[in-house]
């Protein structure tokens, strides 16, 4: 626990099977469970975090292999949320690129700054290759000026939030285009309840799952046609 609060932490996978037990084991104690989704792997990830599962109380090993051509990030997180039985849920990716031991911190200054949702920004930042530093920014200039929301990382995967938010984030997404909308629901839903929080990206355990230019561009078509379809 952290405080008052039981903290779920939240994480889809896709075939991370070779880093899995290092993963889990440097999870900090202060996380009160541990859930991994499993979606659409094609090596042995379920089966290696079901064997997980067994050796750590707090971790919880569930399966969804729904896709959108292909990718199904969304839908793994949409899961893991309705699972989860924490009062604050950190949602990252699993491979290990996102700071989930700076979350005390992050909670502090939701604290005081009163949000409920915290939205992690990597950017500014030196270590990310220029051409994925320019794909977001075309992204955050995208949203500013359809939506009127100025955000520096538009396609953080690390998100903190308060569980009782999740029926008000209205999630469909289940493709890699849940990262922008569940940050311009929560926009659209919370107002100055949402804000970001800046972290430091690590260093990546295995491949990306990413076609960074195919992805873009369907981020791109996304966030136009979203916001003249909103009801």
């Amino acid at each position: 626990m952290l405080g008052e609060y039981r903290v779920s932490l939240i994480m889809p996978c896709r075939n991370e099977s070779a880093h899995l037990a290092g993963l889990i084991d440097e999870v900090p104690d202060f996380y009160d469970e541990i859930i991994l989704i499993s979606n659409a792997s094609t090596d042995d990830t379920y089966e290696v975090a079901k064997d997980l599962e067994r050796r750590y109380p707090k971790l919880r090993v569930l399966k969804d292999d729904r896709t959108i051509n292909g990718i199904g990030y969304g839908f793994a997180h949409m899961t893991g949320m309705t699972a989860a039985r924490g009062d604050l849920l950190v949602c990252s990716d699993c491979d290990g690129t996102y700071p989930i031991g700076d979350t005390p911190r992050i909670i502090e200054e939701m604290r005081r700054r009163g949000l409920e949702f915290a939205s992690c920004t990597r950017y500014p930042a030196k270590d990310i290759p220029l051409k994925l530093q320019m794909g977001v920014r075309t992204l955050n200039l995208e949203i500013a000026l359809l939506y009127g929301l100025r955000i520096r990382d538009s396609l953080s995967g690390m998100w903190v939030f308060h569980r009782s938010v999740v029926p008000k984030l209205h999630l469909t997404e289940g493709d890699w285009n849940l990262s922008p909308q569940i940050k311009l629901n929560a926009h659209r839903y919370l107002g100055d309840r949402f804000g970001e929080v800046s972290i430091k990206q690590r260093a990546r355990h295995g491949d990306t799952k990413q076609r960074y230019f195919e992805t873009g561009m369907r981020h791109l078509l996304w966030i136009a046609r979203n916001r003249f379809v909103q009801d």
